[in-house]
C-alpha cells in the first residue's frame, strides 16, 4: 500500500557516528576552496549536508544533527528495483525493520513529511482506457505527466495532496520485466500531512496500524473521479457521446457552468451505474479488495 515516504528527525552525535559507519556519504564542495557549498545553482543560500544512498533510500544528514530519508519504501523491499508487487502490512514491517538495521539508526521515532499511499490492482480492462477515461477528480483537470522513475501518468493536484493513476504493467514491461497480469496503481501522495496526522499517522511507528485507516481516503478519492465509461459508447447518442467522452466538454463546462456541470456530472455517473458494462464500479471493487488484503 505504501510507497514513497520521506521522514525526518533530529539525531544524537553517537547516531550519527553510526549512521555515517553504515552507509557511504558524499558532500559537494568548491573545487577552487574546497569548502561545502552552502548555496544552490541560483545563488540562493541553502543549508549544506552529506548524502547517501541505500537500495534507492536516499539519505541526508544536516549539520545541526538532522537526518531525512526519502524515497519508496516499496521498492527497497524488493532491493531498489522495482514496487509492482504485493506490499502489505507484513511487508511494510519488513521493509522498515531491514531499514533500521541497514542504517544502524532507531527510525520508528522519525516523523512523516511526505508518504504515498495507494493500491496495484488488475482492473477491468487495460489499463490505459481507465487511465484515458478519468478526466477530472474534484474540480481539478487530470494532467498527463512523465517521470523517469514512473513512466506515463495521470496527475490531479489539490492544495495538500495529488491522485495520480499509472500503469504500472506497461512501465516495467518496458524496463525488460515480465508481468503476467495487467496493473493499475491508483495512488494519493501527500505533500501536507494535516490529514494524515489526523488519522493517528504522524511518525514511522504509526504506519503499520495506521494502514487500516488509509482505506477510507482511498475509496473516496476513487468516489471523486469523473470517469467516461467507454462501454456507454454502444448506448448513448452520438451528440451525448461525443460529449461525455471528450474531456475538453466537462473542462469547459466546469469553468463556464458550475450548475449545469455537476448536473451532467452526476448524470455519468448514474449512466456509468446503470447502462454501463460496469467498469467503474469493477475498479472500485478491485480497489476494495485490495485494501482488504492489507
Amino acid at each position: 500500500m505504501i510507497d514513497f515516504i520521506k521522514i525526518w528527525s533530529y539525531i544524537s552525535s553517537e547516531e550519527v557516528s553510526l549512521l555515517k559507519n553504515s552507509v557511504d556519504f558524499m558532500g559537494s564542495y568548491n573545487v577552487s576552496t574546497g569548502e561545502s557549498i552552502s548555496r544552490n545553482m541560483s545563488g540562493n543560500e541553502v543549508n549544506p549536508f552529506i548524502e547517501a544512498r541505500a537500495k534507492g533510500m536516499k539519505i541526508k544528514l544536516y549539520p545541526n544533527g538532522r537526518c531525512e530519508i526519502s524515497g519508496s519504501i516499496h521498492k527497497y523491499f524488493n532491493d531498489g528495483k522495482h514496487n509492482f508487487n504485493y506490499f502489505g502490512r507484513k511487508e511494510l514491517s519488513h521493509a522498515l525493520e531491514e531499514l533500521h538495521k541497514h542504517l544502524n539508526i532507531n527510525i520508528s521515532e522519525f516523523r512523516l513529511s511526505n508518504i504515498e499511499i495507494g493500491v496495484n490492482i488488475i482492473p477491468p480492462v487495460d489499463s490505459d482506457i481507465i487511465i484515458n477515461n478519468a478526466f477530472m477528480y474534484k474540480n481539478k483537470v487530470f494532467e498527463n505527466k512523465i517521470h523517469s522513475d514512473e513512466g506515463n501518468y495521470k496527475q490531479a493536484g489539490l492544495t495538500e495532496y495529488m491522485v495520480k493513476l499509472y500503469n504500472k504493467r506497461k512501465h516495467y514491461t518496458n524496463q525488460g520485466y515480465k508481468i503476467n497480469n495487467e496493473t493499475l496503481r491508483f495512488e494519493l501522495k501527500y505533500t501536507v500531512m494535516r490529514s494524515i496526522n489526523d488519522l493517528g499517522v504522524v511518525f514511522v511507528k504509526d504506519l503499520e496500524k495506521g494502514l487500516e485507516s488509509f482505506k477510507k481516503p482511498l475509496l473516496n478519492a476513487w468516489d471523486n473521479i469523473l470517469l467516461y465509461d467507454h462501454t456507454l459508447d454502444y448506448y448513448l447518442p452520438e451528440k451525448t457521446r461525443l460529449e461525455y467522452s471528450n474531456p475538453n466538454y466537462w473542462m469547459s463546462l466546469k469553468q463556464t457552468n458550475q450548475r449545469t456541470f455537476k448536473k451532467q456530472f452526476n448524470n455519468l455517473r448514474k449512466l456509468n451505474l446503470t447502462h454501463s458494462k460496469g467498469i467503474y464500479l469493477q475498479t472500485q471493487g478491485a480497489i476494495d479488495n485490495m485494501l482488504d488484503r492489507i
